[in-house]
């Protein structure tokens, strides 16, 4: 269990929460700025029919001493020159008290020459500040 929250409560709709998502991915260069209205869109439509919804970003590569800052410093070790690269998986749904809960979770992969495995690299554990940092963006973005 991580020591670090992945989520936040928001009060504001879904239709508010995703345009802030939206608009802060593609500020990361995590979604093209071509899809961000469409999918929002359709993100807004999945959530009012089932009143919880699941997405990815694009993949953000990174270089090594990006990646660094974002596992924790006793996997470091695993980054090579190559750097690496993350996903994010965002679910949005309602929360027991009200308002709407988004939770991010990372996948951090370190790229290793020859690709090994399936993700093509070695995945990382997250110290948190990836999704510290999405996360007081979008309260920034909604006025929180």
């Amino acid at each position: 269990m991580p020591d670090y929250l992945n989520f936040a409560v928001f009060t504001q709709g879904p239709a508010q929460v995703l345009d802030a998502l939206t608009a802060e991915l593609v500020s990361r260069d995590a979604l093209a700025a071509d899809l961000a209205e469409e999918l929002e869109a359709s993100l807004v439509e999945a959530f009012a029919a089932g009143g919880e919804t699941r997405f990815n970003s694009e993949s953000v590569s990174l270089v090594a001493d990006q990646l660094a800052g974002l596992v924790p410093e006793e996997f470091r070790r695993f980054i090579g020159e190559e750097g690496g690269r993350y996903v994010l998986e965002f679910g949005l749904e309602s929360a027991p008290d009200g308002g709407l809960r988004l939770t991010v979770t990372p996948t951090i992969i370190a790229t290793v020459r020859g690709g090994e495995g399936p993700l093509g690299g070695r995945p990382l554990p997250s110290n948190g500040s990836l999704e510290s940092s999405i996360l007081q963006a979008l309260s920034r973005r909604l006025g929180r």
